[in-house]
């Protein structure tokens, strides 16, 4: 046996263990990330009390709206005003970090509010599957529901895809050109050489997608493979900033003429600043579009401090901002996402295709 076969035979072993190992969990992360690409979308359809509000002639600031969520909700790790009203209709969404009390708890926390009344329209966990079905949906898709462990596993599940994917190209390298000029079609023989070559058709088709999809869903996890973000964040005295959150805002628009203010990092400990982050007028590659720039203001005295422009950021704080937007489909608009969905559902396809396989051969 040469070389050359051996490790074919290796990769073959390997691949179809990989597969029956971790399939299920392949099949689980494509239908959730595929139901996730229209999720604002559906959101709003399936929840209009918080989209369809009655305006009055006086509403409230959103610094006003700040200081009523921070009041009701204290001893918070993180603070976000996460999105603006769209319209005169809509509410205003803040998005709430708490302090974990075990490693598996989910800590992410949302909350809508009327800028009209200040009333607190619809509030509760991502870890809870209503009201809001579509937030549990995603802390399912990148946790598991399972909180850090949970990330670290689905971090692992991206690296042993691209490990299937590259064990597969071994395999079935000699089929790819044959695939990819179409010359290769399903063999309808009988119900295992259609699987079969079904299966090889998918996966030389998938490959490169299946790869940028795992592989930044890898990346954009790999924070919990270090130690550090296994600790639990200690208790520290409740902080409310002194600074006007709509004087910032304004701020922001006054110092980059053209800048649009997506969202609002407001700190929880002295001594952290007040980030508004956005989208700058200069920025025009695709792949670093939306909050990726940012103006940070001292949260005391709202004094402006520092610009982080993406487009002049270095390589590491760019590439981060494209991996992101790459996995979630963040451009493009709706033909690219409807592409997303039915991509994302091949590597669940392609584990149960290659299961039948490993069924048949036994």
């Amino acid at each position: 046996m040469t070389w050359k076969s051996s490790i074919t035979k290796f990769a073959f072993k390997l691949h179809g263990r990989i597969g029956l190992l971790a399939g299920l969990f392949f099949l689980l992360y494509g239908i959730t990330g595929s139901m996730l690409m229209f999720r604002h979308q559906l959101d709003r359809y399936f929840n209009p009390e918080l989209h369809h509000l009655r305006p009055t002639a006086h509403s409230l600031s959103a610094d006003q709206l700040y200081r009523i969520v921070w009041k009701t909700h204290p001893n918070l790790r993180k603070l976000v005003l996460h999105d603006f009203p769209a319209n005169r209709y809509d509410c205003y969404e803040f998005m709430l970090y708490k302090r974990q009390a075990k490693l598996t708890d989910n800590y992410l926390y949302y909350v809508f509010i009327d800028p009209y009344t200040g009333r607190i329209i619809s509030e509760g966990s991502y870890g809870s599957v209503s009201p809001l079905f579509f937030r549990w949906l995603y802390t399912l898709h990148y946790s598991l529901q399972l909180g850090i462990p949970g990330m670290f596993f689905t971090g692992l599940m991206g690296l042993l895809m691209l490990l299937s994917l590259i064990t597969g190209t071994i395999v079935y390298r000699k089929h790819f050109w044959q695939a990819f000029t179409f010359k290769a079609g399903l063999n309808f023989k009988n119900r295992r050489t259609a699987i079969s070559s079904l299966h090889r058709i998918l996966g030389v088709w998938s490959v490169g997608f299946t790869a940028m999809l795992f592989f930044t869903g890898f990346w954009m996890l790999k924070e919990y493979f270090s130690q550090q973000e296994w600790q639990l964040p200690k208790h520290q005295p409740a902080y409310a900033a002194q600074a006007n959150i709509d004087s910032v805002i304004k701020q922001s628009k006054q110092i980059i003429p053209g800048f649009i203010p997506i969202a609002i990092n407001i700190p929880t400990v002295k001594g952290s600043d007040i980030s508004v982050r956005g989208l700058m007028p200069t920025t025009h590659f695709f792949l670093l579009k939306g909050k990726a720039s940012s103006l940070s203001f001292n949260a005391e005295t709202g004094q402006f401090k520092r610009l982080i422009n993406i487009d002049k950021a270095n390589l590491d704080q760019r590439f981060e901002t494209e991996v992101y937007n790459l996995h979630i489909g963040a451009f493009g608009g709706v033909a690219i996402r409807w592409l997303y969905v039915c991509l994302g559902l091949l590597p669940g396809i392609l584990s149960m295709t290659g299961a039948l396989l490993w069924i048949r051969r036994q």
